[in-house]
């Protein structure tokens, strides 16, 4: 995990993931990016007429708040023991972070536990971010301020093509975890036997312990993550599950209670 991308926007969460990212870019002697969406429109005139049109959003005052936020990051990652620079861009966060993950290892960014946005609360990018971004995603609960890069994994697996590429992304971090547990919820899958995901991880110096836990349907959300926080895992992997664009990545019930609910942060793939 050498280039770590950080959504910087000033949320309730912002402080857990910068510091979730810090302990990272440390833990495996990265990079750290801080890719700031900023709202720096120019002037335009919106009336049919060419007339003013107010639209009851001061520009001025987002783009001063974001530059005061901008300087007092940047004061403290001076401090820090981490190689980083700043990225700002125009557009859609989750687009915008999306882009800017091409040529990039991880990207941070918040759990929204499945609000709008409302107050400073996180905005609800992770979903999107997680289907289409080039890398793996970190989903950090606003709880979690801290990351144990040598800790304990949990490895969500089912014998999809989502699972699989969220444990290849995730290697550099299964290579460095104390422990990791392979979890397959309900009946084995005989196409794609969890064991392959144990072999294949094997053979990259991972070991495993495997488990096979009763539950079924939504429930599974449920028994995935007591059994990770059981164990002390730093974080989950597992596949991220997305539909069409025209039904607005909606995700499949497992996927969508653990971006909502989980208490550990989610390392994803897809």
């Amino acid at each position: 995990m050498k280039t770590i991308l950080l959504h910087v926007f000033e949320d309730s969460g912002f402080e857990s993931r910068l510091q979730v990212a810090l302990d990272i870019a440390r833990g495996y002697d990265g990079h750290l990016t801080c890719v700031q969406p900023t709202t720096q429109f120019a002037p335009m005139s919106f009336g049919p007429l060419g007339g003013d049109f107010v639209t009851g959003i001061n520009f001025e005052d987002m783009d001063a708040a974001e530059r005061s936020h901008r300087e007092r990051i940047e004061q403290r990652l001076k401090e820090e023991d981490v190689s980083w620079d700043w990225q700002t861009g125009l557009g859609d966060p989750a687009t915008l972070l999306t882009e800017r993950s091409r040529l990039a290892d991880l990207v941070v960014v918040s759990q929204s536990y499945g609000k709008r946005n409302a107050g400073d609360e996180p905005l609800p990018i992770a979903g999107d971010v997680a289907v289409h971004a080039h890398c793996a995603i970190l989903v950090v609960p606003v709880e979690n301020d801290s990351f144990d890069c040598q800790g304990p994994m949990a490895v969500a697996w089912n014998g999809s093509a989502e699972a699989a590429k969220a444990v290849r992304l995730a290697l550099p971090m299964l290579k460095l975890a104390s422990e990791v547990h392979l979890v397959t919820v309900g009946d084995d899958n005989s196409e794609f036997p969890h064991v392959a995901a144990s072999t294949f991880l094997a053979r990259h110096g991972v070991s495993t312990v495997l488990h096979i836990l009763k539950g079924k349907g939504n429930e599974a959300s449920e028994v995935i993550t007591e059994f990770a926080v059981e164990q002390g895992a730093t974080a989950l992997v597992m596949g991220a599950y997305g539909h069409s664009r025209l039904r607005e990545t909606l995700f499949g019930g497992v996927t969508k209670n653990l971006l909502n609910d989980a208490k550990i942060p989610l390392l994803m793939g897809h």
